[in-house]
Order: structure tokens, then sequence, then C-alpha cells
């Protein structure tokens, strides 16, 4: 640290909601601030992909402004160039049935599965719409609890769990999907629905911080917290195929906005702009 340095920061919710266990407890959230205190505060810059987490990292660590560099996060590239055939092999490889809600996200309390499980079972009881549920990702502690949870909602014949799958596979699960359903309580920025804009598939998204100014009008945004709204979204998808169709054509042109190549050099333009002061010592 006893050199300028650039340093990215994904989210600071150890701070905005430090009551999920995975931020607060086991030492967590102090290994997380001794980190992040030193090391942000000491950063020639940082780099948020929202103007929301700019505002974040001001408030809570008195950064001054004009050191923190807003550039959003590109889609990843792997789901820009797919292709351009859907591959329905993958339901037979993982056993799965088709228009399946997916999921791809740790089994963290923070990604909120219990919630979306709670709006499948609305669908099923109120308007007798049977989805099953894909997904995918490596068990961070919680999964033992949703796997009670689907027992106690009688959900077992509509839940897929498939561990964590090569991107190859993650590319044909989204193409797949009827909707990304991606109901995670932590913001500001996130790769999934990115992913999912890239390869046609609707999203479905939390109304979080950053949320908005992330995705715009290509994705549904819902209370994370709210079973019952997040029902009513599948549901309308479910209802309307124009309004499916309106979200994978917006997704296509945001996924587009913003590519790797423009993310390199917007940090080579932070480059250049500290090369004035950087000229200054040996």
């Amino acid at each position: 640290m006893d050199i300028p340095y650039i340093v990215t920061v994904w989210d600071l919710q150890h701070r905005v909601q430090s009551y999920f266990p995975e931020v607060s407890t086991n030492g967590e959230w102090d290994g997380r601030e001794e980190f992040l205190s030193k090391t942000l505060r000491r950063a020639s810059y940082i780099l948020t992909g929202t103007e929301i987490g700019k505002a974040e990292v001001e408030y809570f660590y008195q950064v001054p402004s004009e050191r923190i560099k807003v550039l959003p996060f590109p889609t990843p590239l792997f789901v820009l160039n797919p292709p351009p055939t859907q591959n329905k092999e993958i339901l037979k490889k993982y056993s799965i049935p088709e228009n399946y809600l997916f999921y791809p996200a740790q089994f963290w309390p923070h990604k909120n599965h219990v919630n979306l499980l709670l709006a499948v079972q609305i669908l099923k009881d109120r308007y007798n719409i049977n989805f099953p549920v894909v997904f995918s990702g490596s068990d961070k502690g919680n999964q033992e609890y949703i796997n009670k949870q689907i027992s106690k909602l009688n959900l077992s014949d509509q839940v897929y769990f498939l561990g964590f799958v090569p991107q190859e596979d993650l590319v044909s699960l989204y193409r797949n999907a009827f909707t990304l359903t991606f109901l995670t309580f932590f913001g500001p920025d996130n790769l999934p629905p990115l992913e999912a804009f890239a390869l046609g598939c609707p999203v479905i998204a939390s109304q979080v911080s950053g949320s908005q100014e992330q995705l715009g009008d290509a994705a549904l945004l819902v209370n994370p917290k709210d079973p019952e709204h997040i029902a009513l979204a599948i549901k309308s998808l479910w209802d309307d195929i124009n309004l499916r169709q309106t979200l994978v054509q917006r997704g296509f042109a945001r996924a587009a906005q913003w590519t790797a190549e423009d993310y390199v050099k917007g940090v080579f333009s932070i480059l250049d702009e500290f090369e004035a002061i950087r000229r200054c010592w040996k």
C-alpha cells in the first residue's frame, strides 16, 4: 500500500444490512470493516458501478467525491457471443422440465430463496400455476434451511438443485428459462441480470439500492420482502407474452450498452488523469 492504487467496491452491505449472518458472524463484519476502512480511505481512486455505490462510499467512509469514479460493470464476456442455437440438451442433462424459474445464486441468506419459494406457493395455491424452480450455486451454509422450507411448503416436486454449474451450462440454463428470478437483498451491482439480458432471458429482480440505475426498464423490479408482489410479477409474464418479449428486447439493448472495452477505457482515462500527479516524484 506504499504505492498509489485503485480499488473496486462491489458492495458495502455489511454496513447497510449488517443483520445478515454472512456479513456479521464469525468475525466477518470486523474483518470487512478493518480492510475497507483502511483500503478505501487510502486509495488513489475507488471504482463503483453506480452513483448509489459512490454515495455509500462517501457516506460510510468519508472519501472525497473526486476520488470515487463510477464505471458501470460490463456484461460478462462469456454471454456476449454464445452459440447461435438454443440447446435443449441442458434439460436432459440436469433432468429439469421446461418453463422453469431460474435463480443462479450461492446459498447465502441474503439471496432470499425463501421469499421466491413463498411466491411459487402463492402461484400454485391461488392461481393454479405450477412453476418448476431451478437453483444453481454452491451451499454457503443455508441450503439445509432452504430444503426444510421446501418440505414445509410442499414444493419438493417443483424445486431442482443443480449445484455449481460450468459457464457453458449456465448459458443454456438462461436461454431455456421462463425468467430469471434474481431476488437478492444486496446491491447495488449484480451480474446475473446482465447475463440474462444478453441471452434473451427476461428478468425479474429485486428493487434494491442501485437496481433501477443498473437495470433501467429492462427488468421487472419487485419488493424482495413481498412474496405476493413477486408472484404477481411472475404471473404477469405468464399472462402477457408481449410484456415478456418487450423485456427480452430491452434486455438485449441494455446488455450491449456497456462493454468490457468501455470499462478498460474508463480505467485508462483514470490513469491518464493521475499522470499529472504521479510525475511529481521518483
